[in-house]
């Protein structure tokens, strides 16, 4: 009896089609050393306190003393301040320096109303955004956390007493004042200093 015969192989888009299962043949595998890098190198950027899950880089700049320093003296980050302190100094800063765009820089720029109708811009803005820190405190703090924070060894860590409900209410209202504030601040600048124009 004759061999049975083979069909040949289909030609696809691809090229040539499985005919059938053949079995593998071994092939010689190249052979070659993979080495970690050495562990004595010194890492320059490496995890804080070196554990990568907590996603936090620790660098020269971010570990730097006068950085650490610069940071937690920073209104959001006083947590001895109290919430309604904090909104004010921040708005303070944040509504006098929005004015400056709106009168050198709006559509009334050329003429004798540019101060005015650059504070009312940057009012206008403050309450605007005063709006959005109070849709966002609506939001995220809904509901009171039921697991307290803790540090590494069980000792218990009082929550900033802005991430609350009620510490966010007092911080937007201290916003709303110091950013209306600071743009009356600004106003009265425009009006005195003498070498403004």
């Amino acid at each position: 009896a004759p061999p049975p015969r083979r069909a040949p192989p289909r030609r696809t888009f691809f090229g040539k089609g499985v005919a059938g299962i053949a079995p593998v043949r071994a092939t010689q595998k190249a052979s070659f050393a993979v080495r970690a890098a050495s562990d004595e190198q010194a890492q320059v950027i490496k995890p804080i306190n070196g554990d990568p899950f907590i996603g936090m880089l620790e660098t020269p700049v971010t570990s730097a003393p006068i950085v650490a320093n610069f940071l937690s003296n920073l209104p959001a980050y006083r947590t001895g301040v109290s919430p309604l302190t904090r909104g004010v100094e921040v708005g303070l800063a944040h509504g006098f320096f929005l004015t400056g765009p709106f009168i050198k820089l709006g559509p009334l720029r050329a003429t004798e109303s540019a101060e005015i109708a650059g504070c009312l811009s940057g009012a206008g803005l403050v309450l605007i955004l005063t709006a959005c820190l109070s849709i966002y405190g609506a939001t995220a703090f809904q509901t009171e956390e039921v697991i307290g924070v803790k540090t590494l060894s069980g000792r218990d860590v009082n929550r900033d007493p802005v991430q609350s409900s009620d510490g966010w209410a007092k911080f937007t209202s201290g916003w709303l004042v110091g950013g209306l504030s600071g743009v009356a601040w600004s106003y009265f600048l425009t009006q005195v200093l003498p070498y403004y124009s």
